[in-house]
Parts: C-alpha cells; sequence; structure tokens
C-alpha cells in the first residue's frame, strides 16, 4: 500500500503534473487542493485505484485493459479515438507479455512494449499500468504470488483509492524506479537495459525497508501481548495489520465500537508510536502506520516532464526527445514494423532467459527473488555495487 501511493503520484509525475502522496490524502480526505494541484490529484486517485486492483488480463484482457486506459485518460480530457486500440488488439497485447510469464519482469515490459507501439505512444501512463498488471499476473502463473483476481468491492471503490486494500502481485513500481534516484525516460521499446538498472536500484532500497515494516508489526504485536483480555485494541491491531489507514469512523464501522471508544483505541496506538495523525488537523483525521505516514511527503522523485522539458527542483534542465523506434512510433505503424520492433526486444530480452533459468535451478525460490534482478543486471553489462550487495544481504539477515 505504501508503494502503490509512491507510484501514483510518481506516474502523475511523469506527465508533468506535481502532486506529493501527501496531496493524495489531503484531496481524498477532505477536498483540500491548490486549484493547480486538483486534477494531478484526481487523476492519481484513478491511477491508484487500478495498482491496487490490476484486475486478470491473462484471463481478461479486454476488461482489465479498457480499465486501465479508462484510468490513465487526464481528467477533462477525452482520448484520441484514432489511437484507441480494437477489442481484438487487447489479447494480443496480453499474449505477447505471456510468451516471458517465466520471468514476470519481462513480460510486463514485452507486454507494455506492445501496448505502446500499437497505440503510438498516446497513453505512457497506460503503458505502466499494463506492466504492472502483467507483471503480477505472471508472477501467480510461475506460484511467486497467491491468486489476487479477486472481484472488486463496490465498498472498496466508494471508499476510493487510499482506502482500498491492496489487492496485487506485483513488485516492481515503474514510475518509483525510474525518479527514486534521478530521473530516467520511461521508454518501453528501446529502454529496457536502462530499466533494469533503475529497477534493481529501487528494489535493493525496498528490500532494506522491510526492516522497517518488521520492526512496526513486532511492535504492535507487543501492544497485543499487553492488552487485557476485554480490550478491544487486540482486534484494532489486527485490523491495522490489513488496512494500515484509518479514521475514527472506520474503527467505529469495523469493531461495533462508539466513537469515544473507537477515539480512545486510537489515541492509545499515537501514544505509543504506533499510528500517525495524517492529517494534521483536529476534525475528518486519518491515521496511518508511521512508516506510511513518513513517506507522504514523497515526490514522487526528482522531477518531472513538461512537454519536452525536465523540470527538477532547481528548475528546467535539458530536453528530453524520443529516441529511435520511439520516433518513428509517432509517424504511424504498421504489421511489419511492430514485427521488426518487437524482435529486436525480444533479441534485447533472450540473453536473459538462460540466466534466469539457471537461477531458479538450484536454490530456492525465495534466495532467486533476492538475487533475480541482480543477475538480470550483471547479464545486461552491470555490475553490482558492493555497497547494493551489502544492503541485500543485510536485508535477508
Amino acid at each position: 500500500m505504501e508503494t502503490s501511493l509512491l507510484e501514483a503520484a510518481a506516474s502523475v509525475g511523469l506527465e508533468g503534473e506535481r502532486i506529493s502522496t501527501q496531496g493524495i490524502v489531503l484531496r481524498l480526505t477532505s477536498g483540500t487542493a491548490m486549484d493547480e494541484d486538483a486534477r494531478a490529484a484526481e487523476m492519481a486517485l484513478k491511477v491508484l485505484t487500478v495498482i491496487r486492483r490490476p484486475g486478470d488480463p491473462f484471463g481478461a484482457p479486454v476488461a482489465a485493459l479498457r480499465r486501465i486506459e479508462a484510468a490513465a485518460t487526464p481528467i477533462g480530457q477525452t482520448r484520441d479515438e484514432g489511437d484507441r486500440l480494437e477489442d481484438a488488439e487487447l489479447p494480443l497485447v496480453v499474449e505477447a507479455g505471456r510468451a516471458w510469464s517465466h520471468v514476470p519482469i519481462l513480460a510486463g515490459w514485452r507486454a507494455a512494449a506492445s501496448y505502446a507501439f500499437r497505440s503510438r505512444r498516446s497513453s505512457p501512463v497506460a503503458e505502466r499500468l499494463v506492466f504492472m498488471a502483467v507483471e503480477g499476473a505472471a508472477r501467480h502463473l510461475q506460484g511467486l504470488s497467491p491468486d489476487r483476481r479477486d472481484g472488486r468491492d463496490e465498498l472498496d471503490e466508494r471508499a476510493g483509492g487510499l482506502l482500498m486494500p491492496a489487492v496485487a502481485g506485483w513488485i516492481v513500481p515503474p514510475s518509483v524506479s525510474l525518479t527514486r534516484t534521478g530521473f530516467r525516460v520511461w521508454s518501453p521499446v528501446t529502454g529496457l537495459a536502462s530499466f533494469l538498472e533503475a529497477a534493481t536500484r529501487s528494489l535493493s532500497h525496498d528490500l532494506g525497508h522491510l526492516g522497517t515494516l518488521r520492526h512496526e508489526l513486532a511492535r504492535l504485536s507487543a501492544m497485543t501481548s499487553s492488552a487485557h483480555d476485554r480490550s478491544r485494541l487486540s482486534d484494532l491491531i489486527a485490523h491495522l495489520k490489513v488496512q494500515p489507514v484509518v479514521s475514527s469512523a472506520m474503527v467505529m464501522d469495523h469493531l461495533g465500537v462508539t466513537r469515544r471508544t473507537a477515539l480512545s483505541l486510537i489515541s492509545e496506538l499515537v501514544d505509543a508510536g504506533c499510528l500517525s495523525n495524517l492529517t494534521a488537523r483536529s476534525t475528518s483525521r486519518f491515521w496511518a502506520l508511521p512508516s506510511l505516514a513518513a513517506r507522504m511527503g514523497h515526490t514522487g522523485g526528482a522531477g518531472a516532464v513538461r512537454g519536452d522539458v525536465f523540470v527538477s527542483r532547481e528548475g528546467p534542465s535539458k530536453r528530453t526527445k524520443p529516441i529511435g523506434a520511439l520516433e518513428r512510433i509517432k509517424g504511424g505503424c504498421d504489421g511489419g514494423q511492430l514485427d521488426r520492433i518487437m524482435a529486436e526486444l525480444d533479441a534485447a530480452m533472450s540473453g536473459l532467459d538462460d540466466v534466469v533459468r539457471r537461477a531458479g535451478g538450484g536454490q530456492r525460490r525465495d534466495e532467486c527473488e533476492v538475487l533475480l534482478l541482480a543477475k538480470i543486471r550483471s547479464s545486461v553489462g552491470f555490475t553490482s555495487s558492493p555497497q547494493y550487495w551489502n544492503r541485500t544481504s543485510g536485508a535477508g539477515q
């Protein structure tokens, strides 16, 4: 849930709309937002809903991809029908990824590249959502994650993206990966090597963060053991482990207690350092686990792109231009061109296949998960630094 918030803000930021996770929360919980941020916040919330519930791209490709396209459409704009894919094309996008399902990250990349070409790059936001949906679905096909294809709950949808429990199998947030330590262009046809390097660094950062999350769970468990038998504190703590953002109304509804009791239970956890107030006000408050609250100030990276100009916190920097095949895509597409570009992409990916298969041959699956991205990175010409291995080893311990 933490990562999905960061990814939604970063994905919108890559399109030149500046919005922080804190801005998303304020917009959702109270309608408070600056005029220039309101559009970005609404778009981020639409994207967040799909990130948390990607759907079933392999089982129902048309429904899953149409939902992605609807979420990726900017607020107040309609999509050019000339760039809209036909229903018959959407299964082809997904099947392009299924061929690489034994390497879920590459399956997502292949599907995103196919969608990018077929749609003439009309929606990079949709491309990233396709990547996440297919990567998670491929992960399930390989037995690397449980079945996350549960139907959407109407109550969850009304609550909005922030409060919707995450039901997803993906592990790589593309926008966060590309903006966490600087800025890289999202380029699903030509940017595989750059993306793998960014994803490796981002995942090593997240592995290190697992220690913080484990500490918070241990602290909640300690609170459970100290609660007396008739207290509802244990029930609230169990709820927080699956829903780390709550309001007093949510606690009242879930536990069946009065508002006074709900606020008393929340206050007890706040005093123990187990919850933090997200909204910094005395009414309409929301609380979250400290780790999530601490990350609310993240703005989604070092900068954003406005038009073709990269904008950092210090101001405009260099221009970014479409490169190679991406520039040709905008001029139109045909079946032969798609085949050639996809063949080039497959050739770039094929060198990783044997490496990944060897990684899974003699090791436990959980060990392969930790080492997979480092091996992929090495196979395309990157050498992991000692600092990377130290961080990874520490996270494993």
